[in-house]
């Protein structure tokens, strides 16, 4: 679509009914209006557009109120810009956070059992990055992703080319330690688990990172070898029927 300028918020309102596809008669059914009177507020030789509108529009229909009360915005493409981030916003489960991505910058020291027993307890340097991107010690890298309530740290590593995510609550950031959730695979027997662990913004010794933590097996589960030959076999009836 061609940028073109707009001169009036009369003119962004026409410009927004016809990106948007809005009906006319929709609108003035929703906001009690008499026939016709949508055609007006998107005539300024009408002036009849005031602020009252602007807060009805972004109710009903989310477009962003500041697409008329900022003077800066003047042209289709800004608007479509706007708008297009608004939609992201309506359909998407995650969001840009600056609370949580600012509390969280910086290095963190993430302590969790490893699958094999015969290794001590993992303690892997991990730095999340002011784009949202997250890197560790070992070459692994990934993306935060914040949700309302949640967050979610999914790395891929670097040698099994496997997803690491990491799941904790928002409200816990505040703190210089915190525990989280963490689903993964063993590179070496394919197994999935799933461990519970802790975030530290300091490095601390890996006996009271054992204290913390408990006991291995209430912390950690992993696939029982029989559910995926079950699985597997059903499939294979299915399949068969």
């Amino acid at each position: 679509m061609e940028d073109r300028r707009l001169y009036n918020n009369e003119e962004k309102l026409d410009f927004i009914i016809r990106y948007l596809k809005l009906d006319v008669n929709e609108i003035e059914k929703n906001f009690g209006y008499k026939s016709g009177y949508v055609s007006k507020l998107r005539n300024q030789i009408y002036n009849i557009l005031k602020p009252i509108h602007f807060y009805a529009f972004e109710s009903a229909y989310s477009i962003p109120r500041k697409i008329f009360t900022d003077e800066t915005i003047k042209s289709s493409e800004q608007i479509i810009n706007i708008l297009d981030q608004e939609k992201r916003k309506d359909t998407g489960i995650f969001e840009e956070n600056e609370y949580v991505l600012k509390t969280l910058l910086g290095k963190w020291y993430a302590y969790v059992y490893p699958g094999n027993p015969f290794l001590p307890i993992y303690c892997i340097e991990t730095t999340i990055h002011s784009n949202y991107t997250v890197t560790d010690e070992n070459n692994n890298y990934g993306q935060l992703l914040v949700g309302e309530l949640q967050s979610v740290l999914i790395k891929k590593a670097i040698n099994s080319k496997n997803f690491i995510s990491i799941l904790f609550d928002n409200s816990d950031v505040g703190y210089e330690l915190f525990h989280f959730s963490m689903l993964s695979k063993s590179s070496q027997v394919k197994r999935e688990m799933c461990s519970f662990g802790f975030f530290s913004r300091k490095k601390i010794e890996l006996e009271l990172a054992k204290t913390i933590l408990g006991e291995k097996n209430n912390v950690q589960l992993k696939i029982d070898f029989d559910l995926k030959e079950r699985v597997a076999e059903y499939a294979v009836m299915i399949e068969e029927d």
